[in-house]
């Protein structure tokens, strides 16, 4: 029994605590000699990690100016804002992106979406949240402040800027904010989330030329994740340049005269396209409506959006690559070279056009008016729809033998129709050149002879691109040979160095006779001197063919109010250097204007013939410019 007020302990529970003892103290002892021995390496690379950081230094982009050096896209002063996770308590979390929101007007769900995402994926990485440069006072006040935003960084970052955004949009597009779909695609690349990247246009095409490298700085941190000092500086090398063969001067003639058709509403759309045909150079590439690239740097608004995109012209997109028309009678260079090429006609084949109207069948195909008889040149010349009906597709009324709808797809193919030139900007399209297989293939119905009309003055199925209309004349003007059309004349890094020259790219040298395309020149240059192409007092020896074509409904009007059934006007050109019929030309353009008025077509004579003259004389210094041009 117990003594009253006394405390007896069993021997058994203090040997129990100390075995207890022991074992927390072999336990700590292991974890000890785990930490610091096992893993000590492990552990002494995160504890550096913490205190050395790597943070991106962006690259400038390279800049881009026109052949003769003009500026056409460069880099402004401006700043960004950025977040790195690891650095920004999560506590704190709401509280800097609540503060960070009201700063530089994202919200703060976007905000808290961005750093938690960069969290999960790299939190030692920065993710941009500036979808757009900040001021400078907002910048100084982040950085004076720091204390309320940790994480949170502020750096210089050049901002895009483009002089002449609505002269140019359609040709250098625009940059943005990478992706979370480019991130993953240029990973391997060396880009992080606050890059910048092209969109489209040649920001998009030449980015792995003016993007640059990343640089890095190295920095020491204490615990409060406070920077004591650079201990290394990677720096970055800047993106090279590219200059263009676009000339700004002609760039600008030829815009301000399809532009002003536009303001005047003798025309609801335009796009006029120059090539050098002896090397492919584009020499300039005007699509109008076109849009503010420099509102895709800023901040394009919705409002601005939804105008771009309900606007029936498409002034987003690049008419003289992206889209498809038909192209009419300047598709008589096809029709010639093809009933030329399998000896259907020759300079000499008269076929006598007595009549506006081509009965077949029970079905009337129309001429403009009754020429008469006519030879090749004179059927060129003339734009005689029944001639090239004739060649195309023969007369049953009287046994001519046409090409046929084969020869006309072989010969179309070659000249680099249904296809992409090849140029050097995302979003050309293809065209369109039927045949009887196409169609049985599209419509399940087979072909006609109707359709060999059609297709024998560009109406019908066949649909082509203004730059594929003017290659096809250019290598009709140079002799035969088809090539690639590029916009790009060479790559430059910042101090001067070419480090990329293309230069001329043939696509194929065309597989006719020589003297068939001499025949095609001369009827291009007697469309000229007879006035069909009317260029009075013309200063230059031009050459070039005409075309207008139907397209629309016959009822109805469209979107600006104009009837629904309208005419497409066509010029294509080209200047021989010497005599009138040489392959040595050293401009060709080809016009087109996207016109709802039918009189324009019917009793006005065809616009863009005035507009090639105007511009090329000015251009080539023989006349003098509108005071009005830029």
């Amino acid at each position: 029994m117990l003594q009253q007020g006394r405390v007896f302990v069993h021997p058994r529970r203090l040997t129990a605590v100390a075995i207890a003892l022991v074992a927390i103290f072999v336990v700590l002892s292991v974890r000890l000699w785990d930490l610091q021995v096992v893993h000590g390496g492990y552990y002494r690379s995160l504890a550096e990690e913490n205190r050395i950081v790597r943070i991106p230094i962006l690259p400038d982009r390279g800049v881009i100016y026109d052949r003769s050096g003009k500026l056409l896209a460069r880099n402004d002063p401006g700043f960004a804002v950025s977040v790195i996770p690891v650095d920004l308590p999560q506590d704190r979390e709401a509280d800097v992106a609540s503060r960070l929101s009201a700063v530089i007007g994202r919200s703060v769900d976007d905000i808290t979406k961005a750093i938690d995402e960069q969290r999960t994926r790299n939190p030692y990485e920065p993710v941009k949240l500036t979808e757009r440069p900040i001021a400078r006072d907002v910048a100084l006040l982040l950085m004076e402040r720091s204390e309320l935003y940790p994480g949170v960084n502020v750096s210089a970052d050049a901002l895009r800027s483009y002089p002449d955004p609505m002269l140019y949009s359609p040709i250098l597009g625009y940059v943005g904010d990478i992706n979370a779909e480019e991130l993953a695609a240029h990973r391997n690349d060396g880009y992080l989330l606050q890059d910048t990247i092209g969109k489209t246009g040649l920001e998009w095409e030449y980015e792995k030329y003016l993007r640059g490298t990343l640089g890095w700085r190295t920095v020491e941190r204490d615990a409060a994740q406070r920077e004591l000092g650079t201990l290394s500086v990677v720096p970055p090398t800047p993106g090279d340049d590219l200059v263009l063969t676009v000339d700004d001067r002609l760039q600008r003639l030829l815009s301000y005269e399809l532009t002003k058709g536009v303001q005047e509403g003798k025309w609801t759309a335009a796009a006029g396209v120059a090539e050098d045909p002896q090397n492919g150079e584009i020499l300039a590439l005007v699509s109008v409506p076109s849009y503010d690239n420099n509102a895709f740097i800023t901040g394009v608004t919705q409002s601005q959006m939804n105008a771009w995109n309900s606007d029936p012209r498409h002034p987003l997109v690049n008419h003289v690559i992206g889209d498809m028309y038909p192209p009419g009678s300047t598709f008589k260079l096809v029709t010639g070279l093809s009933a030329l090429s399998t000896g259907v006609a020759t300079r000499h084949t008269v076929i006598d056009v007595n009549s506006m109207v081509l009965t077949v069948d029970g079905f009337n195909f129309y001429d403009w008016r009754a020429h008469g008889p006519l030879d090749f040149i004179g059927g060129f010349a003339n734009s005689s729809d029944i001639y090239f009906y004739t060649l195309g597709g023969g007369n049953p009324n009287t046994g001519f033998k046409g090409a046929g709808p084969e020869a006309l797809a072989k010969y179309a193919r070659m000249l680099g129709f249904g296809a992409p030139t090849g140029i050097d900007l995302p979003g050309e399209a293809s065209g369109i050149i039927p045949d009887p297989e196409w169609k049985m293939a599209r419509f399940g119905e087979p072909w006609t002879i109707g359709n060999t009309y059609q297709e024998s003055i560009g109406q019908g199925y066949v649909a082509v691109t203004p730059l594929q209309l003017l290659n096809a004349y250019s290598a009709v003007a140079n002799g035969g040979t088809l090539y690639r059309p590029h916009l790009l004349k060479e790559v430059k890094t910042a101090d001067g160095k070419v480090v990329y020259r293309p230069g001329p790219q043939v696509i194929r040298k065309l597989d006719v006779n020589p003297a068939d395309l001499e025949l095609i020149r001369e009827g291009g240059r007697r469309a000229v001197t007879i006035y069909h192409a009317y260029m009075p007092d013309s200063k230059l020896p031009f050459a070039g063919k005409t075309g207008t074509a139907e397209f629309g409904l016959s009822q109805g009007t469209d979107a600006l109010g104009r009837r629904e059934l309208a005419f497409h006007n066509w010029f294509v050109s080209w200047v021989p250097q010497q005599y009138n019929y040489d392959p040595t030309a050293r401009i060709s353009m080809a016009i087109f204007l996207y016109d709802s008025s039918k009189s324009l077509c019917d009793v006005c004579l065809n616009p863009a013939v005035g507009i090639t003259q105007r511009v090329i004389e000015t251009y080539e210094g023989v006349s003098k410019a509108d005071a009005n041009v830029p």
